[in-house]
């Protein structure tokens, strides 16, 4: 069974989508521009090791290790183009062994993690939608990432943490390339109504509930306690049998130049994840500061 099979008849899908807390856990530091993808470099052990906690704790899908991975980025590092297709793809393959490696009979798939641009700007553009790029920039930017992703083998794609609306409609006009791969949409967000550029949540709804592989759509990395407002501002919008996905952090603020965060409420997702989905939400997770046994937590919560 494809996962676009497999999805079609799950009521509710829990993914992770925290890689850095993971890898800070085992001592790497992810305080350099290319922020967790310097591991696949140096450290794919750790990349490994961060997949394989989350599928035996009860993933259904994990996502790889390439959000701030991007040909640009590895180029302004030293990096070759080649060396950029490599290390992207390597985070698939990655992904892939933790899944075969893991424990647990649920079932289990990659979804090939894409970052905004303002990832690469590092410096905590992703949460402002403040681009001084346009269009055809952004579609240069994001077309070698997709085109290898999905031909590493990405059950799914992942597009995480979009604060700016004209990114959104760059990245589904790409997706027009790749008509067979599911495709998992979220957002970063200012409040409870608008995205993180200041645009309407029901004017970016538009154009993903439009697009036809977009098959889940949400909001990623936001204060949990936007979560249920949020969900309810798209609910009576929501036209289609597209999912509603929410993965907030655990409520702590972000410095972009330290790339650390404060201090979280770890404990937020299992404790809010039933509520999440009372509100509408069938694929739920958390972002940073999600670990392991608190995604273990979600899963009783919501499974058993």
């Amino acid at each position: 069974m494809n996962f676009h099979n497999w999805r079609s008849q799950q009521k509710t899908i829990l993914f992770d989508s925290s890689m850095s807390l993971g890898l800070n856990n085992q001592s790497f530091d992810t305080n350099n521009p290319l922020w967790t993808a310097k591991a696949l470099i140096t450290d794919p052990d750790k990349v490994y090791q961060v997949h394989r906690d989350f599928f035996d704790a009860g993933s259904n899908v994990t996502t790889t290790d390439s959000y701030q991975a991007s040909t640009a980025g590895f180029i302004k590092q030293g990096y070759t183009k080649d060396q950029a297709e490599h290390y992207i793809k390597k985070a698939v393959s990655l992904a892939q062994k933790a899944s075969f490696d893991s424990q647990g009979d649920q079932a289990k798939w990659v979804a090939g993690n894409i970052g905004p641009y303002g990832a690469f700007l590092a410096n905590g553009a992703e949460y402002t939608g403040d681009y001084d790029v346009n269009a055809d920039e952004l579609r240069d930017f994001h077309r070698d990432r997709l085109d290898w992703l999905v031909e590493a083998g990405s059950d799914l794609l992942a597009i995480q943490t979009v604060p700016n609306f004209t990114e959104i409609k760059v990245l589904c006009d790409l997706l027009n390339d790749y008509p067979d791969i599911d495709v998992l949409f979220t957002c970063s967000l200012k409040d409870s109504q608008h995205i993180s550029d200041g645009t309407d949540l029901r004017e970016v709804q538009k154009v993903l509930e439009a697009q036809p592989n977009v098959v889940a759509y949400g909001f990623n990395c936001f204060k949990p306690e936007l979560t249920e407002d949020a969900l309810d501002y798209l609910r009576p919008t929501a036209k289609t049998d597209k999912a509603l996905a929410v993965a907030p952090n655990a409520g702590a603020d972000y410095d972009p130049i330290t790339k650390t965060w404060g201090e979280p409420n770890e404990t937020i997702f299992s404790e809010k994840a039933t509520s999440w989905r009372d509100h509408g939400a069938s694929w739920i997770s958390g972002c940073c500061e999600m670990i392991p046994a608190e995604l273990k937590k979600v899963r009783t919560a919501l499974f058993e």
